[in-house]
């Protein structure tokens, strides 16, 4: 493959020059990633750091359970990162400085050996902090009254101290922050509620997937996903969301394509939709099952019909139908027409098979990325691998990450965290086949084109 055909989906400075940045859609469509906006998904911390995802309608109300009630029409429009307290049952008021207690880390050398924990030695009863909760109390208050209550609060050390205020917080506490999706706080999700649905992929792997991929604005990506759409969002966050420094400003440049192979009739990536993505940034993503990919696999052709005969119930179906039809024919063009840039696998089938009907799609010296959770899958694949030899030194890797409390005179790992991060096969698509000849002087890799399917 010649330069100017490995080249199609490189920077196209063409391209950059038709954007008008002065434009006002433009700059309306990246100013609302900052703000709250309607219609769109919210991550909420809560005070007990547990997350709950909200969609916002206005003129609505969100439920935060224990912690009290807030009106959507009070954080619309307001940037991200705020920290909001529930007071009065639905109002809410920004908090400019949500820690209550900080460390004397001078009185860090008392101890706890004369403390006891005995209930008793708290004089505020639950009967009393829920009649203090009825009255309208701000959690703040509260909090001070437990601490006042507390006869042997002030024999505790500084550290002891905090980790109790953290402790009430979580329990009386009804400020909560909203935080922009963002590919972290997706995964941070759906990894503490269900790993099984992301295939125990933790946040090291799915960077380290995106990076040896080389994952780029203009790419032009093939994507097996059965993590329910969190390769696919990665993908799509970095083909979409390139940021450059133009008129001292941080603008926004990016899109390519990005092809996902899916299993049965209807693909399963729900987690896309969480990161409220443009619409040209979805417009980057293509889907195909594995039954529509094949040549051989003749599809009814679609019976298009007089739209100004049809009724307006009919004529919405129909016109959904038709941009159905016709997006499956136009992903089915972009990928018979090959010269992919990478290939990215995250699947509960063998990878073999996969690479056996992939690969020929892709162009020559391109990244190919396989996740499994189990490493015993990967070595038969690599073995493939080196037994083919149209792939150059496919190597199995596995990170390791361990989380950090860093806080003063606190800082240590964190007492529990992930087992395993699965395993990564990378490889490089060579297009052509490497034989290998040995002589006295050595190993010799001697390379044999290969005609590609």
């Amino acid at each position: 493959m010649s330069l100017e055909q490995s080249s199609n989906s490189s920077f196209d400075s063409q391209n950059f020059d038709e954007i008008d940045f002065n434009n006002e859609s433009f700059e309306q469509e990246h100013t609302d990633t900052l703000r709250i906006m309607d219609n769109q998904y919210v991550f909420i911390v809560l005070p007990s750091s547990n997350i709950k995802v909200v969609k916002l309608q206005k003129d609505t109300t969100v439920s935060l359970g224990k912690f009290g009630t807030f009106h959507t029409n009070d954080i619309i429009g307001k940037p991200f990162g705020h920290s909001y307290e529930i007071y009065d049952r639905d109002k809410i008021k920004v908090i400019r400085n949500v820690a209550f207690y900080e460390v004397d880390l001078d009185d860090s050398g008392a101890n706890n050996q004369k403390t006891v924990d005995d209930p008793s030695k708290q004089k505020l009863s639950y009967q009393d902090i829920e009649q203090l909760k009825k009255d309208g109390m701000e959690g703040q208050d509260i909090i001070k009254k437990v601490i006042e209550s507390h006869s042997s609060f002030d024999k505790k050390t500084e550290y002891s101290k905090a980790k109790y205020i953290k402790r009430k917080e979580a329990k009386f506490s009804r400020v909560f922050t909203p935080v922009r999706p963002t590919l972290y706080s997706v995964w941070e999700y759906f990894f503490a509620k269900n790993p099984s649905k992301i295939r125990d992929m933790r946040i090291d792997t799915l960077s380290q997937m995106l990076t040896l991929s080389n994952v780029r604005a203009y790419a032009k990506l093939l994507v097996v996903d059965d993590t329910q759409g969190l390769l696919i969002t990665g993908v799509m966050e970095r083909l979409g969301d390139t940021q450059f420094l133009f008129q001292l400003q941080i603008q926004h440049l990016g899109y390519g394509i990005v092809l996902g192979v899916h299993d049965g009739e209807h693909h399963n990536y729900d987690i896309v939709r969480y990161m409220n993505f443009t619409k040209k940034v979805n417009n980057s993503l293509m889907v195909l099952s594995w039954q529509q990919i094949f040549k051989e696999e003749c599809q009814a052709p679609f019976n298009y019909q007089d739209e100004s005969k049809l009724s307006q119930k009919d004529l919405k179906f129909y016109l959904r139908k038709k941009a159905n039809y016709e997006k499956v024919q136009e992903a089915r063009k972009i990928l018979w027409q090959g010269g992919f840039d990478g290939l990215l696998v995250a699947s509960q089938y063998q990878p073999e098979s996969i690479l056996d009907t992939l690969v020929p799609y892709l162009a020559g010296s391109r990244p190919i990325i396989i996740y499994h959770i189990n490493r015993e899958v990967l070595v038969n694949t690599c073995v493939h691998m080196r037994i083919s030899g149209k792939f150059l030194y496919p190597q199995i890797t596995e990170s390791w990450l361990r989380q950090y409390q860093v806080l003063p005179g606190r800082t240590h790992p964190s007492m529990s965290t992930s087992g395993g991060g699965g395993y990564l096969l990378q490889t490089i698509y060579t297009s052509t086949v490497l034989r290998f000849r040995v002589s006295i002087a050595g190993v010799k890799a001697v390379m044999y084109t290969a005609p590609i399917r």
